[in-house]
């Protein structure tokens, strides 16, 4: 099985281990999740996290998990609550449909986070989200700067690592609404569909972010996986780095290819050591 995302609350994963004992019934895996290029309903979103959740309890337990056969009320509202509990790892504090347009100011979020290690270079990193948005501002910063620093990320070779600052810097990634990212990506059509790295942001469209990309998804990704490919696909281009094609199909996708829109036979791959 395909390495999956690990980003659970301990107790959560502890609860995987003991999922069989507890009465939770082996059965065939669930279908592969799918998601459009558009809005997504709340039934749509919900069945999404569902399924990474299901995932991850494979994962834990070793074994296929069928959702529909957990025997305990209790568990069944537990697993309920991991799905949340993704979103909520993410900053998203709802599971309604994110507005195409909010306020359309970008509020920094407050803090300063040093370096975790050392890098030949250490790059700060500034976290913005659109006002109005349904986001934990704190928990999205937390997500991003993971992601960032993480052992297989763009500092993976010692090249660079990453530090958070609510001060002005030429790295910002901002959470914003399909209307703000179109706005703010411009010349780039980004059609209220995608994001964009430019002019020292890395744009993420919030709906993305909430929902992920029918591509991505229907190739065997997870949201969670998603959401990491487009933290780093996007400050990729901050980099420096230009897209690229699928090298050899079949295996885990370049970071620079254009996941969000096609995989061209290559794998979904959140990461740039991937």
């Amino acid at each position: 099985m395909r390495a999956r995302s690990r980003l659970l609350p301990s107790a959560f994963v502890a609860l995987g281990a003991f999922v069989l004992p507890l009465g939770l019934a082996a059965g065939p895996a669930g279908a592969a999740p799918s998601g459009g290029g558009g809005t997504t309903s709340y039934d749509g979103t919900r069945d999404r996290d569902r399924e990474e959740t299901r995932e991850v309890l494979e994962d834990e337990a070793g074994t296929p998990v069928d959702l529909g056969t957990v025997g305990l009320p209790w568990l069944s509202r537990t697993v309920e609550q991991l799905g949340l509990a993704l979103r909520a790892r993410a900053g998203l504090i709802s599971t309604e449909e994110m507005p195409q347009r909010a306020s359309g100011e970008l509020v920094t979020v407050p803090g300063t986070e040093d370096a975790p290690r050392e890098a030949a270079t250490v790059r700060p990193v500034r976290v913005q989200v659109e006002e109005g948005l349904p986001v934990d501002g704190e928990a999205f910063a937390d997500f991003v700067m993971r992601v960032l620093n993480d052992e297989r990320g763009w500092g993976h070779d010692g090249t660079v690592v990453f530090s958070r600052t609510d001060g002005p810097t030429d790295i910002s990634v901002v959470l914003a609404s399909p209307d703000l990212t179109d706005e703010l990506c411009q010349p780039l059509r980004t059609v209220g569909e995608y994001s964009c790295g430019r002019n020292a942001r890395a744009v993420l469209n919030a709906e993305r972010w909430s929902d992920g990309a029918a591509p991505f998804l229907d190739a065997g990704g997870n949201i969670t996986e998603y959401r990491q490919y487009l933290v780093n696909h996007e400050v990729g281009h901050l980099l420096g780095h230009p897209h690229t094609g699928c090298a050899v199909p079949g295996e885990p996708a370049p970071i620079m290819l254009q996941q969000t829109i096609r995989l061209d036979g290559c794998l979904p791959n959140a990461w740039p050591a991937g």
